[in-house]
């Protein structure tokens, strides 16, 4: 079966969107395509796959939620394969056969295996991340890659969770495949695995300025965008949830030449111009947009709207209004107001 580019043009896929006799053929071309070669087998009558893929340069990453099922790597799908694959279990259970050789591993623990042997990979009901590197890139970086083969790596602890959160959020990014972000994409989660398993020297400092310092970033401004409203965004308050210290996260930011309350304000401030552009919200006062974004004090927020955007808030909302005009002289026509409200006028 061939996958249609615009049915997995967000690389997401959902086995409740097909019929039974078609959806293990679609998930496997999916997989195929953007991680590994693989046969899948369902092992148990309920069946359910919800996963979201990305393809980096040299590597392939899949978030999957999963019933029981097996996949299976034959001898003819790893002709040409060299890369190391990286399996997180985050909730449930999986088992390993690799060249006789049986492991299993339970929630928070991850194992590494190649790609060029043979295996089976038995899941239960389970959550786990699956990572395929290249063995060029991640030999040179880890101590001793061979020998963590097959056996059960523990991953509580701040270096799993900045690993699963940091590809969580790339897996967010629209269009980041075809972005020239994704090499530093790819880079830092080879650093981040690499840590995981056992980095050499040299790589743990290459990896502390690099992919372990891109992934706090990410995480704090993905935690900023989700506190904007309840003003827990010091730096203070950061560093405590984070387990940072408060000039730790200063100079994130100050690596990206702004600072924490330049950050915060751009934030606050986009917040405010999407909801103005809101026709829902056309009923909230502009104070209030302000207040729920974050915003104390009126004064400050009028200064420094028009200081970024060149306008009042007051202007912003009109010019919306003005741009949204013909649609709404046109929603007296049941066309109009269906593409407006997605309900048919009566």
């Amino acid at each position: 079966m061939t996958i249609r580019p615009s049915e997995f043009a967000d690389a997401r896929f959902s086995s409740a969107k097909w019929p039974r006799a078609e959806w293990r053929g679609v998930y496997c071309d999916l997989v195929r395509r953007m991680v590994t070669d693989m046969d899948v087998q369902v092992t148990e009558e309920k069946r359910s796959v919800d996963a979201t893929v990305l393809r980096l340069p040299g590597l392939g990453v899949s978030d999957s939620r999963t019933t029981a099922f097996r996949t299976t790597r034959s001898r003819a799908m790893t002709k040409g394969t060299d890369d190391y694959i990286f399996f997180m279990c985050l909730e449930g259970a999986a088992t390993f056969s690799h060249l006789g050789r049986e492991t299993s591993i339970e929630a928070g623990q991850a194992i590494l295996l190649p790609s060029c042997d043979p295996h089976v990979i038995e899941r239960a009901m389970s959550h786990h991340l699956f990572i395929t590197i290249p063995k060029a890139a991640l030999g040179p970086m880890a101590a001793n890659a061979d020998a963590a083969l097959m056996t059960p790596i523990s991953c509580v602890g701040e270096k799993f969770s900045l690993l699963a959160s940091y590809v969580r959020l790339l897996m967010q990014e629209p269009d980041l495949a075809a972005s020239e972000l994704c090499w530093l994409a790819a880079n830092h989660i080879q650093d981040l695995v690499a840590v995981v398993i056992g980095a050499t020297q040299d790589a743990t400092e290459v990896a502390t300025g690099r992919g372990i310092r891109a992934a706090r970033l990410r995480a704090i401004k993905a935690d900023i965008e989700s506190n904007l409203a309840s003003g827990d965004v010091g730096s203070e308050v950061l560093a405590g949830r984070h387990r940072v210290s408060s000039r730790y996260v200063r100079k994130l930011f100050e690596g990206e030449g702004t600072s924490l309350s330049q950050f915060v304000l751009g934030r606050r401030l986009a917040l405010v111009c999407r909801k103005l552009a809101d026709p829902r919200l056309v009923h909230r006062t502009i104070g209030a947009i302000a207040f729920d974004a974050g915003f104390g004090d009126l004064s400050t927020f009028n200064h420094a709207f028009r200081r970024h955007f060149g306008m009042t808030p007051s202007e912003a909302r009109q010019s919306v209004a003005v741009q949204h005009a013909p649609l709404a002289s046109g929603a007296r026509t049941g066309q109009a107001r269906q593409s407006a409200t997605g309900e048919a006028a009566t």
